[in-house]
Parts: C-alpha cells; sequence; structure tokens
C-alpha cells in the first residue's frame, strides 16, 4: 500500500521516545505537520485509504506496526481507527479543510 506521508509520521515521529521528544499525541503531529506540511496534506486520503483496505481493529494495529509505529492506542482514542480519524480531522482542520 502506497502510503509514504502516513509511512513517514508513524515511523520517524511515532518512535518509542515519541512522547519524550515531542511532549504528546497530538504535539507530535503537530511537529510533523510543520516539519513536512506538504505530506500532512496526504494523510487524510491515505488514513482513509488504510481504514477502507483494513477491516478490523487488529489489521489497521498491524499495518501501523509495519510502518514502525510505537504508539498504543487507548480506549480514548477509539482504538488505532478512531486514532487515525482524529488525526485525518486535526490536519484537515489545520488546513482549513471541511
Amino acid at each position: 500500500m502506497n502510503t509514504p506521508a502516513l509511512r513517514h509520521l508513524m515511523g520517524a515521529y511515532f518512535h518509542q521516545d515519541f512522547f519524550v521528544s515531542y511532549g504528546g499525541v497530538w504535539e507530535t503531529l503537530e511537529q510533523f505537520t510543520r516539519d513536512a506540511p506538504e505530506e500532512a496534506e496526504l494523510l487524510p486520503r491515505e488514513i482513509g485509504l488504510v481504514l477502507a483496505t483494513h477491516g478490523t481493529e487488529a489489521e489497521v494495529e498491524a499495518f501501523l506496526n509495519e510502518l514502525g509505529c510505537e504508539y498504543l492506542a487507548q480506549p480514548d482514542d477509539g482504538g488505532y481507527r478512531g486514532w487515525l480519524t482524529e488525526i485525518a480531522r486535526r490536519v484537515r482542520a489545520a488546513a482549513g479543510q471541511p
């Protein structure tokens, strides 16, 4: 699956020390959007593709793990599907997209 922006976000930002490096989940996303705004614009589409092609929570988790993601989605996040949906929403909102 071709998701270069999501791969970059998960592998380079949501690494095992992301909380120490960036201060939290949303701070990590904000840093990514500052560092790679062109890639950030691709995230909502790429996330939509992942959610459409990975039907279960376990499949989404396995895919993110393959990308190098070290974040453990919490129940309050709505699992990995909810977390990715929120990432897409925040990126769209920051770009002024509906």
